[in-house]
């Protein structure tokens, strides 16, 4: 049974009712999202006054990383080696806190074997033990390990939340105010204030649709497309469609939306998108990016002819 968090203030004290959990699985599909929630509820667990604080010397060792009733991993792979590294920590008592944490950031990382390892600590938890995992990927976990975790979905934030968080990145030199109001993710904020390979994606797709009047414009504007991720590409593609038919989104300038606007109503734009999402599988399934391209463009050219 799922359990969703009501409260997302990143800052407070999650309240999930009743005594805490020997384990938890924090999961949707944003990671950095997943892992804000967790490590602020890790926070309240070590904190003097259990709010998350930020000012008692638990929550301060815990902000500077070197609190010592606190294992926090987050790698590009966990190992046998990790989960011993948690196992030998277990057998200790708690140091400055009532409870000993243990935090594995996007967890579908664990590779089997260390998930099987991991399995016994979930099965037989210490008294003063409390593991929360994260992830997007709840199929890379093994069904034994899930049914030992208190899962908990995690929706969106609330605008408010964006402001408390755009307001801490701020200092940090990271901008996102300006994308605060809108319906993105955490990671497409930072992905558009940070990320240039996606910037310059969102770019290439207006330029395209800029310059895409007719079939014999297909070949020019694909030789000129320069693409780092051909996945981003056709799923901002598929966003761009989407946030056209229902501006309620608002993900994007109208800049970006008005050189598709200007080429497709309605009716064609939602013929578009099982195209794009066709496009999408047969390059997973390793079919030629040029080609595929090519191919996408003729049949929303056509489907914009058909639906005038």
């Amino acid at each position: 049974m799922l359990e969703c968090i009501k409260d997302t203030d990143a800052y407070s004290s999650l309240k999930l009712g009743g005594n805490v959990s020997h384990a938890y699985l924090f999961f949707s599909a944003d990671k950095e999202k997943n892992n804000q929630i967790a490590l602020s509820f890790a926070r309240s667990l070590v904190c003097n006054t259990n709010s998350s604080c930020g000012k008692c010397p638990n929550c301060k060792q815990f902000l500077a990383n070197s609190h010592p009733d606190v294992l926090i991993l987050e790698q590009d792979s966990v190992k046998v080696d990790d989960v011993r590294a948690i196992i030998e920590k277990l057998s200790t008592k708690p140091i400055s806190s009532n409870k000993k944490v243990f935090v594995i950031l996007n967890a579908e990382v664990i590779n089997e074997t260390a998930q099987n390892k991991l399995l016994k600590s979930l099965e037989e938890p210490t008294e003063s033990a409390v593991f929360i995992l994260t992830t997007t990927k709840t199929d890379k976990l093994l069904p034994t390990i899930l049914s030992r975790l208190k899962k908990v979905f995690v929706p969106n934030f609330s605008v408010q939340d964006k402001e408390k968080i755009a307001s801490e990145l701020m200092a940090g030199g990271v901008d996102i105010r300006s994308y605060v109001g809108r319906d993105f993710s955490l990671t497409e904020m930072l992905n558009l204030a940070t990320n240039t390979s996606y910037q310059a994606t969102v770019a290439s797709i207006i330029d395209l649709f800029s310059n895409l009047n007719s079939t014999a414009d297909i070949p020019r504007v694909v030789s000129a497309i320069e693409v780092e991720d051909k996945p981003l590409f056709l799923g901002c593609m598929l966003d761009i469609f989407l946030n056209c038919l229902n501006e309620k989104e608002n993900k994007f300038d109208e800049s970006v939306l008005a050189p598709v606007k200007a080429k497709f109503n309605k009716k064609a734009l939602m013929k578009c998108l099982p195209l794009i999402d066709e496009s999408y599988k047969k390059l997973m399934a390793n079919v030629n990016f040029s080609y595929i391209l090519d191919n996408l463009l003729f049949n929303i050219l056509k489907e914009r002819f058909l639906c005038k």
